[in-house]
């Protein structure tokens, strides 16, 4: 025990090797965050015009029925990339890792060239694809007995729904990384007793792996729902959020009224809207997820 008025001494130098990053936090993070929270009420598209407003940007907000459907269709994307995601990936490590000796290193190759091939590439080969007279998706489906044009990105009701398949397509490969990493931390003596116990095929997938693979399951949850929030480059180069907004996403309607209308102040006011319900939605992650073993240490030092 150290006498008591005695305060520890400060060791700049350790101090020191923080800067760096604390720097960089500072100037690309929190002041950033800081600036978008004060331009947020305030009407403007130069910092030479600003007029303050309060909360009116937030009041227009409110009743924007663009902003809204957008909402919705980051709803659409949550639900459907996530869970679809992370069946197919799933699926796809389990087959290439327990069922595959040969080729493997290829098999891991081919499902993850996706994730890593540009986003601009992926949306031209995939709008040639999906383009309704001569998109290789309409002429095999004409091929299989439909009837009729089938204009994707271009009809309302479909536009978003295309891309997020297309998300999928691209992800996938992540999903199936993901699952790889988790496989290998089971142990090998776990899988032999499952066998031994009469847990093979879909008992053991049950019982054994989706179960040990929670960790997994959960760190893509929580990736998924922060990268459906922060979608831009994939519908920004597919749809540019038609047609009519019926794909538009809320980093697209930033943008566009950032950039193309020229109202920062209520562009300012949707990303503090984003900002916002992306952390309710890690509170509720970790409350109801948990986050890793940070409430049991809690808990054993309390």
């Amino acid at each position: 025990m150290k006498p008591a008025g005695i305060m520890r001494r400060w060791n700049f130098t350790d101090y020191l090797y923080l800067a760096p990053s604390l720097i960089l936090f500072i100037c690309f993070i929190a002041y950033p965050i800081l600036f978008v929270l004060y331009g947020s009420a305030f009407k403007w598209s130069t910092l030479a015009n600003m007029s303050f407003v309060g909360f009116g940007n937030y009041e227009t907000l409110s009743r924007d029925p663009v902003f809204w459907k957008t909402m919705l269709n980051t709803v659409y994307w949550m639900i459907i990339t996530i869970f679809v995601q992370m069946i197919i990936g799933g699926a796809i490590a389990y087959a290439v890792e327990e069922h595959t000796t040969r080729l493997r290193a290829m098999f891991r190759t081919v499902f993850f060239l996706p994730v890593v091939t540009s986003v601009v590439v992926i949306a031209i080969v995939w709008n040639n694809m999906y383009a309704p007279y001569h998109g290789i998706i309409g002429y095999w489906l004409k091929q299989l007995g439909a009837v009729g044009q089938f204009n994707w990105l271009g009809d309302s009701s479909s536009a978003i729904f295309a891309v997020i398949a297309v998300n999928i397509w691209e992800w996938t490969g992540f999903s199936m990384l993901m699952y790889i990493a988790g496989l290998h931390d089971i142990s090998p003596e776990i899988k032999e007793a499952a066998k031994i116990d009469g847990a093979s095929g879909w008992r053991g997938i049950r019982h054994i792996y989706i179960p040990l693979l929670s960790s997994v399951h959960k760190s893509l949850i929580l990736l998924g729902v922060i990268g459906s929030l922060q979608t831009f480059a994939l519908v920004y180069s597919m749809t540019g959020g038609g047609p009519n907004h019926a794909s538009e996403m809320p980093g697209t309607y930033i943008f566009r009224q950032g950039f193309v209308v020229q109202q920062m102040g209520y562009a300012s006011a949707i990303s503090v809207a984003v900002l916002a319900l992306a952390l309710i939605l890690t509170v509720l992650q970790v409350l109801f997820l948990g986050s890793g073993n940070f409430f049991s240490e809690r808990k054993r030092t309390a």
